[in-house]
């Protein structure tokens, strides 16, 4: 009996499609809003996990950092982390998904940031606690996700469907392909999550009103004290 392999395809074009014209000025958007009233402390030691090929700290100015780690891929961190006048250290998330070597070392962070990574992890509750785990008692952790699958964001990926056909050089069908195969985890199951855990709420993007259908990110500023029982 033949054994039918899944459809494969090489896809580029990642900050061609999202940080140009109309979805940059959206992303941008997005990363401010991710470090709006942080104080420059909590800077001091930060993990970005899955900065991807734009890093938090290339598209907001951040004032107080001494460390900044960035946890990705091989891939990106050999050709995309390299931002001017900070010194980033990389952390290789493939080799190390439980992240043994913070833990060994006793290091804990006085900010994590994961933009646009939550929905992509298999074991997203669980990624969680790990992140809190890895924060200091005062740190924090933020966190945005697309409202995936709301209609307001399902409405942005139809509107931008002709530019991403021609960056990423893909039909429109494998362009549903990858993004069903990149986005394993709904926004109202990552909500759920949060509300399992704690009484945090997040804040909801451009419309304030927490209604996932009408908004196009949520956002999550937790610390170690929203999970004490």
């Amino acid at each position: 009996m033949k054994t039918l392999a899944k459809k494969s395809f090489y896809y580029d074009g990642y900050d061609e499609y999202l940080y140009t014209g109309i979805q940059g000025f959206v992303m941008r958007q997005n990363h401010r809003i991710l470090s709006k009233n942080v104080p420059y402390k909590v800077n001091r030691k930060t993990l970005e996990i899955g900065g991807g090929a734009k890093p938090h700290c290339s598209l907001v100015a951040l004032e107080g950092v001494g460390d900044y780690w960035v946890s990705d891929s091989k891939e990106v961190l050999e050709s995309n982390v390299n931002i001017s006048n900070m010194s980033i250290k990389k952390h290789l998330i493939e080799d190390d998904p439980d992240y043994n070597f913070f833990s060994e070392k006793g290091m804990l962070f006085s900010r994590i940031i994961a933009s646009h990574v939550w929905e992509h992890i298999s074991d997203p509750e669980g990624a969680l606690l790990k992140w809190i785990g890895l924060l200091e008692e005062d740190g924090q952790l933020d966190i945005a996700i697309p409202s995936d699958p709301g209609w307001a964001w399902r409405f942005g990926q139809l509107v931008g469907r002709k530019k991403a056909m021609v960056s990423y050089r893909l039909s429109s069908e494998d362009i549903d392909l990858m993004m069903t195969r990149e986005h394993i985890n709904s926004c109202q199951n990552l909500i759920r999550i949060v509300k399992s855990y704690t009484k945090v709420r997040g804040n909801y993007f451009p419309f304030f009103v927490p209604i996932t259908d009408i908004n196009l990110f949520v956002f999550f500023r937790l610390k170690k004290s929203d999970f004490l029982n």
